[in-house]
């Protein structure tokens, strides 16, 4: 099922061209790269054999909340995971990093993620009219050892990866597939 072309119509209205869209890769299959540039570091990963309609987030571009809230590194209310790719009524959570980091700091920024969903959901209905991603399904997934090795990416097993807790961890070095990132088999 693709995205609803209303979801996707506000969803570039609330975005404009802060939106992330699939290109065509390899073999004609559609992919999105994702990228994270800091002062310190650089890396990307892309992500294989997209729905041609895939779109994603930055979602660690949201505004700071550390100027808004009182936070605290113990509960991460201010945390937020990296990007957020919506296609196939799914939407999928994705922290990124060179390294694989402690279970409790990905759930956190994986949940701070979902609120910039919550947020952005509740303006469509409050200011819109429009109830967005209503049947969309989550899945939560920290890749990690991006760029350090060359070898293919390697899954972590769980059970459905839908909740921050348990959150699917993928070892990649380059690229990993579209439906891995949901589990799901060809």
């Amino acid at each position: 099922m693709a995205i609803k072309m209303d979801d996707f119509g506000l969803l570039e209205e609330l975005f404009k061209d802060k939106l992330i869209k699939a290109t065509e890769g390899e073999y004609g299959k559609h992919c999105i790269k994702l990228e994270e540039t800091s002062e310190e570091n650089s890396y990307s990963i892309t992500i294989r054999q997209t729905p041609e309609d895939a779109i994603a987030i930055k979602a660690d571009s949201f505004p700071d909340l550390k100027e808004f809230f009182n936070c605290s590194s113990e509960i991460g209310q201010c945390k937020r995971s990296d990007f957020i790719i919506i296609a196939d009524s799914k939407l999928i959570f994705i922290e990124l990093s060179t390294t694989r980091k402690q279970k409790k700091e990905v759930e956190q920024q994986l949940q701070g993620a979902q609120c910039v969903i919550d947020y952005c959901c509740s303006i469509s209905d409050k200011f819109y009219n429009h109830s967005l991603l209503t049947n969309y399904h989550p899945y939560f997934v920290s890749i990690f050892n991006i760029g350090t090795n060359k070898r293919s990416e390697r899954l972590q097993k769980v059970n459905e990866n839908k909740t921050p807790q348990d959150f699917l961890r993928i070892n990649a070095s380059e690229h990993v597939e579209f439906r891995k990132l949901c589990n799901t088999k060809p």
